[in-house]
């Protein structure tokens, strides 16, 4: 046990690291009187929104944050408990994420129409958003992101893995913890009509996971991409959960697919 611990406690570490590295030409501006740092780059009539996952500042953008900006202008950000944002003691649902990064958009002079990119937990943000505000998104792109009722199906299904194991969870930072809390609600996606929607998956049995739960998460992705009449699901052959830093040319295709579809 003590052994494992130790495994746990270096990814922990490892997890925090990645979490607390930045983009270059940040800036910050108070919203809801905390801190929150951004990052912006490129030009267009379009804003593309970088959403990290659990555990992941803007940072995680870094070697496809330029490459992006070609398109159009890009935009990433660091939720609040993720440095060099300040830490938070606010709830963090899926909802008030949502409306804190509404208000981040609005003080930073960022106007929609956006093309939403959610990678992980974060692509269930991105989900909530275009739900809520409809209007203000040109498109959504999804890499390698949380289906909102996987944690239902993989129960339902007897496999395990369904939750981090709870020495790992113990050592997550609170603000951490309260996203993944959110997450494992049971959440119903709704359809995008024929909003833009890009899939884009790891190739599947690329993870160390068991084959069924990687099945199935194979499985939710497919079912991810039916949540709009107008999609494309692409699949990173050569890539792992982080497809953007592993295959970024698959991101970079999925964001031009949903720029070109975009009315």
């Amino acid at each position: 046990m003590r052994i494992l611990k130790n495994v746990f406690s270096l990814l922990v570490c490892c997890f925090l690291v990645i979490s607390c590295t930045t983009l270059r030409h940040s800036k910050t501006v108070k919203v809801n009187n905390e801190r929150v740092a951004y990052a912006t780059l490129g030009e267009g009539p379009l804003t593309i929104v970088l959403e990290a996952g659990l555990g992941d500042g803007m940072g995680s953008w870094d070697g496809i944050f330029e490459a992006l900006s070609s398109i159009t202008k890009v935009f990433a950000y660091s939720r609040p408990g993720y440095t060099p944002s300040s830490a938070t003691s606010r709830p963090r649902t899926a909802e008030q994420i949502v409306d804190d990064l509404r208000q981040l958009l609005k003080s930073s002079e960022h106007s929609p129409p956006y093309v939403l990119v959610g990678h992980s937990l974060g692509g269930l943000y991105m989900l909530n958003y275009v739900e809520r505000f409809p209007e203000e998104v040109a498109g959504v792109v999804l890499v390698d992101a949380r289906h909102p009722l996987l944690t239902q199906a993989c129960l339902e299904q007897g496999l395990s893995q369904c939750n981090l194991p709870s020495v790992m969870y113990a050592l997550l930072p609170s603000h951490v913890k309260r996203e993944y809390d959110d997450a494992q609600q049971t959440k119903i996606p709704v359809t995008m009509g024929d909003t833009p929607l890009a899939v884009i998956s790891r190739a599947p049995h690329q993870g160390q996971e068991s084959d069924a739960w990687q099945t199935l998460w194979h499985e939710m992705q497919v079912g991810l991409s039916e949540l709009s009449e107008r999609s494309q699901h692409l699949i990173a052959e050569r890539a792992g959960h982080y497809v953007h830093k592993e295959e970024s040319e698959r991101v970079i295709e999925g964001v031009n697919w949903v720029v070109s579809h975009w009315r």
